[in-house]
């Protein structure tokens, strides 16, 4: 009888509630807020300058916080590196905070920590493609016992080698982990199977490290580190007559270089001819997929379709690669793609990790999601919506006195106008359904596309099995014999 009351009751409370007029929901409140008025995207002017050394300035005023971000930048970045040499710019960067010449004595590395922190800050110091950096934010008063501190660390290292050798085993300690994780194994691989022996193939390795000497790192310091190979980028709180004033100052005694600057071998990719690597890593805990395929040169005119291709595919939580493997499928916690641009070509890799039985799977997905893009058009609903996720990235960079700095220094760094960032927002906005379609029906063929996984082949079972065998050619490495500074991955020439 209860329940017979129960269930007559809950029915007229639902015709009740079916009766009644529908109540508009609240933005904000039970529902979410209304899009707000799309605002300009303004880049500020970037003032340049040239010291009578060769080193060049360029000053962006933000005003508003009295924050002062200054990135010291010299091109010597990894292409740098001698061929069995990898990991040299990034060691002789290492060392610019670990020992320097300050007012006529040899400071110490903590005694360097110590002297940033009291200003409010870090040292903080990097390698990349092409540069090499020192950067401090600091409050506007701090700004000139910044630009010292950095001034020496970059000029008058100390490069000690009992550093050296502290160094070197952190970092060797640190390349031996990585080389046990499928993830970096497999991003590493494929860098290797899309450059081939191009210096942008090579990575630093335990045995690379291991060759370097004291003498070597100063040798590359003298040869690279000079004012005529450098920028200084002040983003912030200050006004371009008083940037130059103090780029003047603390960095004008720093004498031009007369040596001749090295030249680069700076070979085009040259992929293995085996589309599938198999690298096997016998009890590991999953298995990584990556995919690497032909991008754009840092000069291409195709440079912002190619940007927002790369969105479309992994660019985000709603990008092709996560939603076809984590959304739809719940086969990874997420999958994604990112794009390097270098002078001679470029390379996109497409990763993922996954668990073994589903690694051909997720490779078969990953393959057909870029081939996709060639083959059938985009909507313009969905490009926008990738597009503004580039447009936003961008926008929120500029907010900060740090990552102005880095859109100027990235500009720098990479041959490109400076001009050119103030014009970034059209030129992506401007990219067509058919321009990405052309791009990748172009450029990301069946052919061109490397694929390379990094599992346990036992626990990866049948699937994988199949997958080789329908491949068009396999390279099977056994986790222990893998050597990424040969560029056959195993053996032969380096």
């Amino acid at each position: 009888m209860k329940r017979r009351m129960l269930v007559a009751t809950a029915a007229r409370l639902a015709a009740a509630w079916t009766a009644m007029p529908a109540l508009a929901a609240t933005p904000g409140v039970d529902a979410p807020p209304e899009p707000g008025l799309p605002r300009p995207i303004v880049v500020p002017p970037v003032h340049e300058a040239r010291l009578p050394s060769g080193m060049q300035l360029l000053a962006v005023r933000r005003q508003g916080v009295p924050l002062v971000t200054a990135t010291l930048l010299v091109r010597a970045g990894r292409e740098a590196d001698p061929h069995d040499r990898a990991g040299l710019a990034a060691l002789t960067a290492s060392l610019l905070s670990k020992g320097a010449q300050r007012g006529g004595r040899a400071v110490g590395a903590a005694e360097l920590a110590r002297q940033a922190e009291a200003l409010g800050s870090v040292l903080d110091i990097s390698t990349g493609w092409r540069a090499s950096s020192v950067s401090m934010t600091v409050t506007t008063p701090k700004l000139p016992q910044a630009l010292s501190l950095m001034a020496d660390v970059v000029r008058r290292p100390t490069l000690s080698s009992d550093e050296l050798e502290r160094a070197r085993t952190q970092l060797v300690d640190a390349l031996r982990v990585s080389l046990s994780s499928p993830g970096d194994v497999a991003t590493l691989v494929a860098r290797r199977a899309y450059w081939g022996g191009s210096v942008h193939g090579g990575s630093p390795t335990p045995a690379s490290v291991q060759r370097i000497g004291a003498a070597e790192l100063r040798r590359f310091h003298a040869s690279w580190y000079r004012p005529d190979r450098a920028v200084l980028v002040l983003a912030g709180d200050i006004d371009a007559e008083r940037a130059e004033f103090l780029a003047r100052e603390r960095f004008g005694a720093w004498p031009a270089n007369r040596m001749a600057v090295p030249v680069l071998r700076i070979d085009p990719a040259s992929p293995l001819a085996a589309p599938l690597v198999i690298v096997e890593m016998p009890g590991s805990g999953q298995s990584s997929v990556v995919i690497a395929a032909p991008f754009v040169a840092l000069s291409s005119p195709e440079r912002r379709v190619a940007e927002v291709a790369n969105t479309l595919l992994g660019g985000g939580y709603s990008a092709r690669l996560n939603q076809a493997v984590r959304i739809r499928r719940g086969l990874s916690y997420g999958a994604s793609s990112a794009g390097e641009l270098q002078d001679v070509g470029g390379l996109v890799t497409a990763s993922t990790q996954t668990n073994h039985p589903n690694a051909a799977l997720v490779a078969t997905l990953m393959r057909e999601e870029m081939l996709l893009i060639g083959d059938q058009p985009t909507s313009a609903e969905e490009l926008d919506a990738r597009k503004a996720t580039l447009v936003g990235s961008f926008a929120r960079q500029m907010e900060t006195t740090a990552g102005l700095a880095g859109l100027v220094a990235g500009q720098w760094f990479q041959g490109l106008p400076l001009a050119e960032l103030s014009r970034y927002t059209e030129q992506v906005l401007a990219v067509t359904p058919d321009q990405v379609r052309d791009f990748a029906r172009r450029t990301w063929t069946a052919a061109s596309l490397r694929t390379v996984i990094a599992t346990d082949v036992q626990a990866a079972g049948p699937s994988l099995a199949s997958l080789a065998s329908s491949a068009a050619g396999v390279l099977r490495i056994p986790h222990a014999a893998l050597d990424l500074e040969a560029v056959s991955l195993v053996a032969g020439p380096r």
